[in-house]
């Protein structure tokens, strides 16, 4: 009797040192109303290309937040407005789907999107012009998001991160990077290159922006 008692004592001193739940990390914010978000959200995806044809709806303190590139509203306004990618690329589509209200930061809504597109004119990008390839585009799978405060607007966009990136013929990157390798940039090297290659434009462009 005496063991068994000794032996329930140690599992209840086993249970009661374990730690308590830890909650997720969340952002700061104020929630909005969740049935309003994903229409929000739907409609700054799709009726104002992420606030490129309506800044209204981005608000003054919004962040673009993308794995490398990370940018103020203003010089986000300014870099998207100098791509031509439709122009290039008629048929440009996000295939945006999967709307939800994140569970623990009611004021975040995330969704994924699966670009595709053929490449039939020039486009800019940058400095440079991409001419017609006829080349298509199948990126992976990506995740994104957008946050919102007490008005409706916009404070965070993030995106650019690839969910399985054996899906596609972007070489498994997504956002622009991916859309640059599915039109094939016209230069000799290895992926790695190329990907330095973009984000040095990139990075140029900016700077001359500042």
């Amino acid at each position: 009797m005496c063991v068994v008692l000794g032996l329930a004592s140690t599992v209840g001193s086993t249970a009661s040192s374990v730690p308590p739940p830890v909650p997720p990390a969340v952002l700061p914010g104020t929630p909005a109303p969740a049935d309003e978000l994903v229409e929000l959200a739907k409609k700054v995806h799709f009726e104002t290309d992420n606030g490129v044809t309506d800044p209204s709806v981005l608000a003054d303190d919004f962040r673009f937040e993308f794995p490398i590139i990370k940018l103020d509203r203003e010089t986000y306004l300014k870099t998207v407005s100098g791509f031509t990618l439709k122009q290039g690329i008629p048929n440009l589509s996000s295939n945006a789907w999967g709307f939800q209200v994140d569970k623990f930061e009611p004021n975040r809504v995330w969704f994924f999107i699966r670009t595709s597109g053929t490449h039939t004119g020039a486009f800019k990008f940058g400095s440079d012009v991409y001419e017609a390839t006829g080349k298509t585009i199948q990126g992976p799978p990506e995740l994104c998001s957008y946050t919102f405060n007490k008005e409706g607007k916009v404070t965070s966009f993030t995106g650019g991160y690839v969910v399985d990136n054996r899906v596609g013929n972007t070489q498994g990157l997504g956002a622009a990077f991916g859309i640059l390798i599915g039109v094939k940039i016209p230069t000799p090297g290895s992926l790695g290159w190329n990907i330095a290659l973009a984000v040095n434009r990139l990075r140029q462009l900016f700077s001359k922006q500042e």
